[in-house]
Formats: structure tokens, C-alpha cells, sequence
């Protein structure tokens, strides 16, 4: 009584779990149909039959995920065919799946005329720690004859309240400028950039005139320091690009990377880092995600066919057994070959065999994966099977290897499949596929198994929903053998009716579909597409690190017309052809670095020149000669050579053009110049001995320009 009341009990447990099942496997044969929607309903279902299991709310919530997708390039498709109801209804239901889809979401609002608003990127701007007080009026000066460059700067200061001081090595030049309808900053903006100076503000009724050259940058030059929170990339790979992008005509920034926060720190004048700070922000952009609908199929079909005679023993037996009594003796007298009845023979029982064998297995697998876009997406789906590796030791030390020591090293069995996506501005994806089924086929020496391997890798570029098709990886295997009486199985047409035919044949085939699907792209706006614009109005001839507000920006023109105008005026008084030292005056402390150039300006075309550069060798040392931007015309290729003797104090620097028609042309940096001040005392530094020839051979004669140099 007691056992069939536990049976009862189990059949109840079991029949209440069937019909739960009942409504799980509908909803699972519904999804691998792709029928989310009745998918979704069966698995709601199952769930309120049994609230706590877990399996069941796993399966609904992806197939929510899947009906959501489904719906939503669904209302895609019917937007691009213009049907904007059923758009509309398509995009309910994908909300109603996922509520949280903000693309989907945005979508539909656009499709209803709704505007979207993006959120404006923060403006990027540092500003400097004091401004000028000055008015905001507009300047009505203009000097057309040729003024103090010194009473220019002076006037204007005068007119704007503002004291002007000027650094020892500014050098004053006969100038002409007209700065009609300007505002102060720009007015003195203009004048700098004419004549190749900058300015820094001191305070806010105080500000200095500085010559535009390296060491006055370095001097004078106000620093920012920054840190920038990454959250995409890695602060390290984008380190080599930010210095190369963000690096000035003076040096590059300094720039600080924490790994640890992954952070970028960076030093410079505030152009700079806003300069930086703009790159961050567009290159921190997050990668894009994608959905892969993968199916695997494997299809196996075995096929059996038996055909023909079989005997159970493969033997004929003759015997000589009279009858008896006793069977087990045999008396001599009794013995009498003559009878055939003493005589027994035995043959192999045999049946008519017609048999065949059809099946078609089929296993299925539906995995959904996601992913970022260039990155390996892994799935594995198998087992790890132990393969035995035998080495052979010493027993002893110095002895034969003969000891057997036995490791297993396993490997995996099973579907692999590796997938790198990539998306494409067009809304099409990218994927670099490996795929790979192992099986075990077999047993080889020692009972080691064998693993059959088929695999393939592939590049393959999808748009947004496509499903692509990858079938082909079949192994196909027909053994046949025949089993029957020798002899007589190899008569023609008879030997079928005394032998047995089996025919095994056995086909493997894996069957692949993907389909990706973008659930987000790279965020970009109009914002990105706009160009970075470096260096307008910018610290060349400006303050010391501080940039004029976009606003103010519109008399960059009207300063290069005023330079050019200066040029002129010097070619007009027959400097076109200068070789000079820049800085014209330096002073310093012992034992100092500093650089001096040595620029060129000349109108005529030089094919190759050569000068010697001397100095005090009792004050200065020279340590370095560095080629300047002016001889680097023609990359790599051109020949510079220089010999420094520092005993004598002397140097000798050459260069020529390595194209024999053609030359260098305009003005430039020759070279700099790298000394080192070793003793207290005055040096002039000089360039004599100038030998120029343009491309034909004719000479080019050079007025040259010293530079004097102070160590105190």
C-alpha cells in the first residue's frame, strides 16, 4: 500500500511538471521559429504556473529582447517604404518590449516630425587668470607716414589707459599701420603680428611688449595645467597622437597619463590645452554595439542497406558417426566405410537478408550574442577530452631516458565560433568570422582518440538586419563491405545469391546563419563635423597663452595685409638679402643653455651657400648646430654640413640644393644655433665669409646682422 501511494505521488509530480513543460516548449518552438510575439505569451504563461523559476524568466526576458529587435527594423523597413502607420504601430511594440530604448524612442519621434534635441557640447574655453580693463570703444587711429614703432605702441596705450612697457630686446623700427574701427586687444593683436612681437598682460592696467622669438616664449609664456577623464579609450594609446597634434613651432606640450585613472594631464599655454582638450573630446567617443542572431545547425544522416545471403557460421563440417549404442566408442569390427548412413555432413545456416536504414538528426542551437565593435566575440559550445602525452626520463641522474611519465593534455570538442564586428557610417557591419567544429571520429594507437577538425574563416560585410548563410562544412563517409562463401561470392551475377552486402553511409554537415543587428553607434554630431581651426589670432603674435573670443577674430586678414606691407618696406630699403642672428642682444647667468638663430631672408632663389659663425671662445662654448625649417625645402635630401671648432671660435655651416634647377626660395631658419655660456663677459657673435649662388651659378650677395651676447 505504501509503495503505490509513492507511485501515485510522482505521477501527480509529474503530470503537473508536463504541463508546465507544455507551455515552456511551445514558447521555445515558437522562438526558434521566430514567432517572438507568441513566444513571449507561452513563456508568461509558464511563469504564472510556476512564479520561482528562473529558467522560464531567462527565456521570457530574451525573447523580449528578440521581439523587441524584430519589431523595430520591422518599423525601419516600413519607414523606408514611406508607410508611416505601420512604422508608428511597429515602434509601439518594440517600446512596449524594451521602454528603456532611448534610439528606438527617438526614432519614432522623428518619424512623427517631432524634433529631437541633442545636447550642445560644453563650450570649451580657459580663461586667463586677470583681462585689461579698458573700454569697450573703437580705436580711430592711423599712421600712414612712417612712425616709431615704440610711439605707435605708446599711443595706443595712451588712448586705452594702459601702461606699456617694453622688454629689453624689442627693437624699434620705423612702421606704418592703420588700425581705423578697431577695439583695443585687437588694435594691439594687429600691431604685434605686423611686426613680429607678442604681448603679456602684467596686469589689468599693465601690459609688456616682448620680439617673438623662442627664448622670449619660454620666458614669457603663461602655463595651464589640465587633467582630462577618459571613459572610452585608453589614455596610453592616444598619448603619441595628442603630442604630435597639440606640438607648437616652439615644443611640444607636457602631458602626464595615469594609468591607474586612466587620465591625461596636460601642461601648457591655455591655446594649447583647449587645443587638447577639443581633441579629447572627439576621439573619448564610446564604440558601438551589436546584436549576432547566430543559428547552428548540425545536420547528421547515417544510411544503413544490408542486401543479400548471410550465414550464421562460415564452415562446412564432414564427420563419419554409424549408429550405436554408445556414441562415445566405436568398436573396430563394426567399422564399414561402404555405408552411406555412417556418414554425416554439416553446412552453415543461411537467411535472405533485405534491410535499410534511413536517419536525420538534427541539433540546433540559437545563441544571441553581443558585443563592441572591434572586439572577438568567443562562443563555445563542447567538451574537453583528455589526450595522453608520454615522456621518458632518467630513473638516475646521467642515466637512459626509460621512465614513462604519462601528462593528458586536453582539447576542446565541440562548435567554436569567433567573431569580430566592425560598423560602418553606412549602417552595414563588418565581420571577421572563425569557425570551427571539432568531433571525435575514432581511435587510433593506444586508444588515443582522434579528433576530426573542419574549419574556416571568412571576411564578410553585412547591412544592418541581413542574414547571411554558411553551409558547406560536410564530412561525408560511404564504407561498403561484401561477406560471403569464397568462391562463390565472386561469381558473376550467381555470387549475389551466396554473399551479403553492407552499405554504410554517413554524412555530417554544420549550417550557419548570422544576422547583426546595430543597437548603437558611435554618438556623432554636427559638432564633430565642424574643422579643429588652430592658431587663429592665436599666441604668435598675441598675449602669451591667451587667445581673443571668436567674435573678435575677423581682422586676421587685415594683420597679414599689414605684414606683407612690411615686408615690402624692408625690400624697399634693400634688405631683401640679410643673413642675421636673432636675438640681436642676450644677457644671462654662467654656465646657461641658450639657442640663437640664425635666419635668412633674401629674394632671390639660393642653389647653395655657405658662411662661418664666430665667437668668443673664452665665454662661449658651442655645443650643437641644428638645420632650420628654410634648408629642409627638400626633406632628407638636402646635403647640410657644419664644423664647429670651439678652440678657435669658429664654425663653418653649408647647405646646398639637391636638385641642380632648383633652389631654395623666400626667408626662413637656417639654423639654430645651441651655445652654452662658460665664462663671464661679453661675445659678439658674427657670420662672415658668406659664399651664395643661385641654381645657374651666379652669385648672391648677403648683408649680415650680429648678435650680442652678456654673461654676467
Amino acid at each position: 500500500m505504501k509503495k503505490i501511494a509513492t507511485l501515485f505521488v510522482v505521477l501527480v509530480v509529474l503530470w503537473g511538471c508536463k504541463t508546465i513543460s507544455k507551455d515552456y516548449k511551445a514558447g521555445y518552438i515558437a522562438s526558434m521559429n521566430k514567432d517572438y510575439d507568441t513566444a513571449i505569451e507561452y513563456y508568461e504563461k509558464a511563469i504564472r504556473n510556476d512564479p520561482d523559476n528562473s529558467v522560464y524568466r531567462l527565456a521570457l526576458q530574451r525573447a523580449k529582447i528578440a521581439a523587441s529587435l524584430f519589431h523595430y527594423f520591422e518599423a525601419k523597413k516600413y519607414a523606408a517604404q514611406g508607410k508611416k502607420e505601420d512604422a508608428l504601430n511597429e515602434y509601439e511594440i518594440a517600446l512596449s518590449y524594451d521602454p528603456g530604448n532611448r534610439r528606438i524612442y527617438d526614432e519614432a519621434r522623428r518619424l512623427v516630425g517631432e524634433e529631437v534635441k541633442e545636447e550642445k557640447p560644453r563650450e570649451i574655453k580657459i580663461e586667463p587668470p586677470f583681462k585689461l580693463d579698458v573700454k569697450d570703444e573703437r580705436i580711430q587711429l592711423k599712421f600712414q607716414q612712417q612712425a616709431s614703432l615704440r610711439s605707435i605702441f605708446q599711443a595706443l596705450g595712451k588712448y586705452a589707459g594702459v601702461n606699456i612697457l617694453f622688454d629689453e630686446t624689442f627693437s624699434d623700427k620705423p612702421f606704418a599701420i592703420d588700425l581705423t574701427d578697431m577695439k583695443f586687444e585687437q588694435a594691439i593683436q594687429s600691431l604685434c603680428l605686423a611686426s613680429k612681437n607678442f604681448y603679456r598682460i602684467i596686469d589689468a592696467k599693465t601690459l609688456i611688449i616682448v620680439p617673438d622669438q623662442p627664448m622670449n616664449r619660454a620666458k614669457y609664456d603663461v602655463h595651464v595645467i589640465k587633467t582630462f577623464y577618459l571613459s572610452n579609450i585608453n589614455a596610453q594609446e592616444i598619448l603619441g597622437s595628442l603630442t604630435t597634434m597639440t606640438r607648437t613651432q616652439f615644443k611640444a606640450p607636457s602631458i602626464i597619463v595615469d594609468k591607474n585613472l586612466n587620465s591625461i594631464t596636460v601642461r601648457d599655454t591655455p591655446e594649447v590645452v583647449e587645443l587638447a582638450e577639443r581633441l579629447v573630446r572627439l576621439w573619448d567617443k564610446p564604440k558601438g554595439e551589436v546584436v549576432l542572431d547566430v543559428e547552428l545547425m548540425e545536420v547528421s544522416r547515417v544510411r544503413l542497406q544490408e542486401l543479400g545471403l548471410e550465414l550464421d557460421q562460415y564452415g562446412a563440417a564432414f564427420r563419419y558417426a554409424p549408429e550405436s549404442e554408445d556414441s562415445s566408442w566405436l568398436n573396430l569390427r563394426d567399422i564399414d566405410f561402404s555405408k552411406s548412413e555412417n556418414f554425416q555432413l554439416t553446412l552453415p545456416s543461411a537467411f535472405l537478408g533485405f534491410l535499410e536504414t534511413d536517419t536525420d538528426t538534427k541539433v540546433l542551437a540559437q545563441p544571441r550574442l553581443r558585443g563592441i565593435e572591434r572586439e572577438k566575440i568567443e562562443y563555445h559550445v563542447g567538451d574537453q577530452v583528455p589526450i595522453p602525452i608520454t615522456t621518458f626520463t632518467p630513473i638516475a641522474a646521467g642515466g637512459v631516458n626509460q621512465q614513462p611519465i604519462t601528462s593528458f593534455e586536453y582539447k576542446d570538442v565541440g562548435i567554436m565560433v569567433n567573431i569580430t564586428p566592425t560598423i560602418h557610417a553606412e549602417n552595414e557591419v563588418t565581420l571577421e568570422m572563425e569557425i570551427e567544429f571539432k568531433t571525435l571520429s575514432g581511435s587510433g594507437f593506444g586508444n588515443i582518440p582522434i579528433i576530426a577538425t573542419r574549419k574556416v574563416k571568412n571576411i564578410i560585410r553585412l547591412r544592418d538586419g541581413e542574414t547571411n548563410l554558411l553551409a558547406g562544412l560536410l564530412q561525408d563517409e560511404e564504407r561498403q563491405s561484401i561477406k560471403g562463401i569464397p568462391g562463390l561470392k565472386d561469381v558473376p551475377i550467381l555470387g549475389s545469391l551466396f554473399s551479403k552486402t553492407d552499405v554504410e553511409v554517413n554524412q555530417k554537415d554544420v549550417i550557419m546563419t548570422v544576422t547583426p543587428y546595430i543597437i548603437r553607434d558611435v554618438p556623432l554630431t554636427a559638432q564633430d563635423d565642424k574643422p579643429v581651426w588652430v592658431n587663429i589670432g592665436g599666441t604668435s603674435a598675441g598675449q602669451a597663452g591667451q587667445r581673443l573670443p571668436d567674435e573678435e577674430r575677423d581682422f586676421d586678414e587685415r594683420m597679414r595685409r599689414e605684414r606683407l606691407l612690411q615686408d615690402r618696406q624692408e625690400q624697399r630699403e634693400g634688405r631683401q638679402n640679410q643673413l642675421s642672428l636673432i636675438p640681436a642682444n642676450f644677457e644671462g647667468p654662467e654656465n646657461r643653455d641658450f639657442r640663437i638663430n640664425v635666419n635668412i631672408s633674401s629674394s632671390a632663389e639660393i642653389g647653395n651657400m655657405s658662411f662661418n659663425v664666430s665667437f668668443n671662445p673664452q665665454v662661449l662654448e658651442l655645443k650643437q648646430v641644428v638645420a632650420g625649417g628654410y634648408v629642409q625645402q627638400f626633406g632628407q635630401n638636402t646635403s647640410f654640413l657644419d664644423n664647429i671648432d670651439n678652440a678657435s671660435g669658429m664654425c663653418t655651416i653649408g647647405f646646398s640644393s639637391p636638385e641642380v634647377s632648383k633652389g631654395f626660395k623666400g626667408r626662413g631658419r637656417v639654423a639654430t644655433l645651441v651655445f652654452r655660456s662658460i665664462g663671464k663677459g661679453s661675445s659678439a657673435i658674427s657670420v662672415s665669409g658668406v659664399s651664395a649662388n643661385s641654381p645657374r651659378g651666379q652669385a648672391v650677395n648677403f648683408e649680415t646682422r650680429q648678435s650680442q651676447i652678456t654673461v654676467r
